[in-house]
């Protein structure tokens, strides 16, 4: 018995040395990923070595990362972790969680009321320097809000009503009209307001939101009716790609088609490129396919129409703006819209130079709390400078 232990334990030694073997060869000869479809983001490459990164720690936790990115076989590795860990009972996966209804719930962590205060400042400050121009905010809900029911039992979920709340209650409402789409979404959620593998909402969710921006902004809801059909139903969105929960589900996206149209032409400010439409159909050919809206994030657009409004409106957005912004171009002749998180020029000057006379601010509620982009991006430019000296100083 004791030598077939001994046997036993020698040949799992020799597996394991062999296995440990060929991944090392495989993970060297493989050439690194630029980018993760399945994951949806750019992936670490090599960094470069310095003495001083060394010594900081920084190489070592930045070759860490790297080799996690570009470790062979990875979304197998992920996907088989995910499996064993399902099978487990686990309802929880890189801040992802696995709801009832087949729902997954992007976890909401709630910021340091400091820096809510931050933040509220800076757009009221950026608010009273444009007071002449009319201005709106939306802060759109996640889906663990509205949907917080469908929560795994016992889900450590912060209150995302309290922060939004508060929030809402700092920002000067003399200068800013606020656009609380919640009370609506919980009044129609049981519709299907958000993409069960995707952290954004959906184009029915972004219309209903849209039809309660239209009171606050004096849109006629009237002027432009809509048909709507799914122009994919394999769409596969990231929270399934982060968690690895819900791999074989696939899901429609569904575009709004007006029937009055209104001819206009989107301006790819950076990429120096013109389209005829908002819809980027080889989106659909990739598993990125929500770029769709735009083809994606971009650091500036400009949609130029044939409105008979001679208004101008700015957008500073994230994501949840992509399929929003089109029910907003019978409206408007002009829109410049802007993501802070690419785009570093003066937005005070952009202001100027487009005569620009309403502003519309529009996030949801975790990339608005989490990001650390449109805080610097309001100050004017004598504030930058200034704060930036002190930093050096």
């Amino acid at each position: 018995m004791g030598k077939q232990l001994a046997l036993f334990a020698r040949i799992m030694a020799a597996a394991f040395l062999l296995i440990l073997a060929i991944l090392v060869v495989c993970n060297t000869v493989t050439k690194d990923r630029d980018f993760s479809e399945k994951e949806n983001r750019v992936l670490s490459g090599k960094p470069d070595f310095t003495w001083s990164r060394l010594t900081d720690g920084r190489y070592m936790t930045q070759f860490e990362t790297y080799v996690n990115d570009q470790f062979v076989f990875r979304d197998g590795w992920i996907q088989l972790k995910t499996l064993s860990d399902t099978l487990l009972g686990k309802k929880e996966e890189n801040g992802v969680y696995l709801g009832k209804n087949d729902r997954l719930l992007e976890q909401f962590t709630a910021p340091e009321d400091t820096a809510v205060t931050e933040l509220t400042n800076a757009v009221n400050s950026f608010a009273k320097r444009h007071e002449k121009l009319k201005q709106y905010f939306l802060l759109a809900p996640t889906a663990v809000n509205i949907y917080s029911e469908d929560l795994p039992l016992w889900a450590p979920a912060e209150d995302q009503n309290k922060v939004m709340d508060s929030f809402f209650g700092k920002l000067d409402t003399s200068l800013i009209q606020k656009i609380d789409v919640r009370s609506a979404f919980e009044a129609e959620k049981e519709a299907d307001l958000y993409y069960h593998t995707d952290h954004h909402w959906t184009t029915n969710g972004a219309y209903l939101a849209f039809q309660t921006a239209a009171g606050v902004m004096d849109l006629d809801l009237k002027a432009v009716s809509y048909e709507h059909y799914p122009v994919t139903d394999s769409f596969q969105g990231t929270l399934s790609a982060k968690s690895g929960f819900l791999n074989g589900k696939k899901e429609s996206i569904e575009a709004y088609f007006p029937q009055q149209t209104t001819p206009y032409i989107v301006s790819y400010v950076e990429e120096q490129k013109k389209e005829a439409s908002v819809f980027q159909s080889e989106s659909l050919k990739t598993r990125d396919k929500y770029s769709l809206f735009f083809g994606g994030n971009h650091s500036l657009i400009e949609i130029q129409t044939a409105s008979s409004r001679n208004k101008r409106l700015l957008v500073l957005k994230d994501s949840y703006a992509n399929c929003f912004i089109p029910f907003l171009i019978p409206y408007y002749r002009d829109i410049v819209i802007v993501d802070p998180r690419y785009y570093y020029d003066s937005i005070d000057q952009l202001i100027e130079d487009y005569d620009i006379q309403e502003v519309l601010y529009l996030y949801n509620a975790n990339t608005f709390f989490s990001d650390t982009s449109l805080q610097p991006a309001l100050q004017a430019v004598d504030e930058a400078s200034t704060e930036e000296q002190s930093t050096k100083e």
